[in-house]
């Protein structure tokens, strides 16, 4: 017997499913699930080893237990705002607990899990779970392509062990042993099949391939490593472990600070599910973002079009695309996957028609334009109630994305505000107040910006469009290489390419309206060049943006509504499969400058858990993750941390313990600091990245007169050591030979 889902859950409801309905089984399995994971929680129980288990209660029934009161919607929209719905829930809560100081995480989880209980057990709409299924009898070869699928993700996990520890300039590509490309060729191979295939099928087959291959592709790298990858993830765990620790954000202290939604959510999640610091599950984030970002953008094209083929083909799109890498623990990847949700909300429920010149403007472009007569263009009416319970709910999305991000409520707002102006989306009042929220949060913040950051770079489109090397930032990571770089804008050039292809092709088959709703929220990112650089990050941002959009309309190039030819199979599949190749170099070939070794993860951890305000630290390498901990404000102000790299690499004479004294006096006598009493030198023997990301091989013997210096006077001890960082604290009273 084969499982399939539903398909059509948004028809008419007969008078029986119409009316309200007390708890069934489903109901209160899922009640008892809650209310058992509240005393784990409650009493914290089982710490981190179910803490997973224990934040996916958390998510999935509170957000349950507010979608099931929502009726005609997609299966894959029911299963995506289930999710989203207990993470707003769990966010809202945070953030009332911060702003006003009052943070208590596990009795206000247990309140939000009890309040899901009595939501489960009261009478309401008999709605089906996402997952139902019924069975049928299956067809010939139908456990073919499943044992194709299961025997590629073993192989896949049996292998991954094999990989090379030891990375070089081609990264993971040259470390993957043969068999997970292997694995992953035949994941793609079934993804492009079970799209394909002609005839109505389950989406059973093409939804585990593409989940198969966002793990393999999203989670290959990090499940190598011990600790989070990427260098740019630890300040997002600090902030969060500082939360955690104290129970409240500080403004004064950085940028983080003053927009600390998603580190208050985290923290939040976190400290409830029984970890003790973000830490332990900041690795996680990469794929779950990916996996969520994914479902969102199938559900998307799901309210677009009744074609499966085009929604499928939509989401792979998307998947083999995104080479960004900004999945990871960051408060981007939380507001982008909230940005996405806002927009499923609006094209779920409040598509409006259209003003009086939008409807003739189109009207004149189908009759001059279009090959085939203009298909009418299906609308779901709505309840009022409905419709504004929608409203509320992309409001609280905003609101949450504000909160969290300083670019994204500007980017998202881009592409919204033209379409509700032309009341494609209603009611109108609605993006002016998507507006206002995110300018009446920057009021307050504008002056500490300015300073900072600059509020804007200047309305210059190609220098914003260029990168800018910025201290700390991603991008140089993310683009180092010439060959990297270009295969990186080769990959977006050839999506949007096929994208650009795919809105012409709909448009002369009549879709007017569709494609000038997709072709605007693919288009108007960009404006966001004419503001700011976003530190050398703008174009990257554009792309990102963007992308959910032009994956659509690659989409829209090979499908029809009809039967698809030979030439439409063979032309998705070389498309899919160069993108596959092209995702697959961009995405590997950089891991050895961006992997942060566990080494230095955990020298870095026993400083914040060490080091007072007011101690100075030196670095002789580059840049160790040392802003890590709940203490990393210590290390923000300059004279603080000081590195002495560039003294050691400069020609001259050897560079000694007294010389390292004098440097670190002189740079903090030009921060105004007075001279510190202790001072922790770090020293390491494994590669460094500058603080552009840039990795740079040390020589061997700079550091043996500063090391033996270090070793031998008085008023030095060896406080640290791992098997490739060495830490010694210096007091300066006691400090000669």
């Amino acid at each position: 017997m084969a499982l399939l889902i539903r398909g059509d859950v948004s028809g008419p409801m007969n008078s029986r499913t119409s009316r309200w309905h007390g708890p069934g089984y489903a109901e209160y399995v899922l009640a008892l699930l809650a209310a058992v994971t509240a005393f784990l929680i409650l009493f914290d129980v089982g710490g981190e080893s179910i803490a997973g288990a224990k934040i996916l209660v958390c998510l999935a029934i509170p957000g349950w237990a507010l979608v099931r009161w929502v009726r005609h919607v997609d299966p894959v929209a029911r299963l995506v705002f289930t999710i989203v719905a207990g993470a707003t829930a769990f966010a809202l809560t945070a953030a009332v607990m911060g702003w006003l100081q009052l943070w208590n995480p596990r009795p206000a989880a247990v309140g939000i899990l009890i309040a899901a209980v009595a939501a489960l057990l009261v009478p309401g709409p008999r709605t089906p779970l996402p997952s139902v299924v019924r069975l049928q009898r299956p067809q010939p070869g139908t456990y073919v392509p499943w044992l194709v699928f299961v025997g590629a993700m073993v192989m896949w996990a049996a292998t991954l062990g094999l990989t090379n520890p030891h990375l070089g300039d081609l990264g993971l590509l040259a470390a993957f042993p043969v068999t997970w490309y292997v694995s992953l060729a035949l994941v793609v191979a079934l993804c492009i099949w079970s799209t394909a295939r002609p005839g109505r099928h389950s989406g059973w087959l093409p939804g585990a391939s593409l989940t198969g291959l966002v793990v393999i592709l999203y989670s290959s790298a990090g499940l190598l490593t011990s600790v989070p990858r990427l260098p740019w993830t630890y300040k997002h765990i600090a902030v969060t472990d500082l939360i955690q620790s104290t129970g409240q954000f500080d403004p004064n202290i950085d940028i983080y600070n003053r927009w600390p939604g998603f580190f208050l959510f985290s923290a939040f999640v976190g400290e409830s599910g029984g970890y003790k610091d973000a830490l332990s599950y900041a690795g996680w984030a990469e794929p779950v973002f990916a996996l969520m970002n994914v479902a969102l953008v199938l559900a998307i094209a799901r309210t677009l079009t009744k074609n499966r083929r085009i929604s499928w083909t939509s989401a792979l799109v998307f998947a083999l695309s995104n080479w960004l890498n900004q999945n990871y623990f960051s408060p981007q990847a939380f507001a982008y996957t909230l940005h996405l949700t806002m927009c499923l909300v609006i094209l779920t429920f409040l598509r409006g028609s259209p003003a009086a010149w939008v409807v003739s403007l189109e009207q004149r472009l189908a009759t001059r334009f279009s090959k085939s007569a203009p298909e009418p263009e299906e609308t779901r009416s709505f309840s009022g109630r409905q419709q504004a319970l929608a409203v509320a709910a992309v409001l609280v999305l905003q609101a949450m994305i504000v909160m969290s991000h300083q670019l994204t409520p500007y980017l998202a707002i881009l592409g919204l505000f033209p379409l509700f102006i032309a009341r494609y989306f209603k009611p109108a009042w609605l993006a002016p107040a998507l507006l206002l929220m995110a300018l009446l949060y920057l009021l307050p913040n504008a002056e500490f910006v300015k300073e900072k950051y600059g509020l804007l770079s200047g309305f210059d489109f190609l220098a914003n469009a260029g990168y800018k090397s910025v201290a700390g930032g991603p991008g140089p990571s993310l683009l180092s290489g010439r060959w990297l770089a270009r295969e990186a804008l080769a990959l977006s050039l050839f999506t949007a390419l096929l994208a650009g292809l795919g809105f012409l092709r709909n448009f002369l088959r009549g879709h007017v309206r569709t494609t000038l709703l997709v072709g605007t929220l693919a288009a108007t990112p960009i404006i966001g060049l004419f503001g700011t650089s976003y530190g050398g990050e703008g174009r990257l941002r554009v792309f990102m943006f963007a992308l959910p959009w032009l994956s659509i309309g690659a989409a829209w190039l090979f499908w029809s509504g009809k039967r698809p030819g030979r030439k439409a199979v063979v032309g998705a599949a070389s498309a899919i499969s160069v993108m596959a190749v092209l995702f697959t170099t961009v995405y590997f070939q950089n891991e050895a400058n961006v992997r942060v070794p566990a080494a230095d993860v955990a020298a870095s951890r026993w400083l914040d858990s060490n080091v007072q305000r007011g101690d100075a630290v030196v670095e002789t390498n580059y840049h160790l993750p040392l802003l890590i901990g709940s203490h990393y404000s210590f290390f923000l102000r300059s004279g603080q941390m000081v590195s002495v790299a560039p003294k050691l690499h400069s020609a001259g004479p050897p560079f000694t313990g007294d010389d390292m004294l004098a440097y670190v006096d002189k740079t903090r006598a030009a921060a105004k600091l007075r001279p510190s009493d202790r001072i922790f030198v770090v020293v390491s023997d494994l590669q460094q990245r500058t603080s552009t990301g840039v990795l740079r091989k040390f020589p061997t013997d700079v550091l043996v007169p500063l090391e033996h210096d270090l070793n031998v006077a008085r008023g030095t001890e060896l406080v640290f050591e791992n098997k490739s960082v060495r830490i010694y604290e210096v007091t300066r009273a006691d400090w000669g030979k």
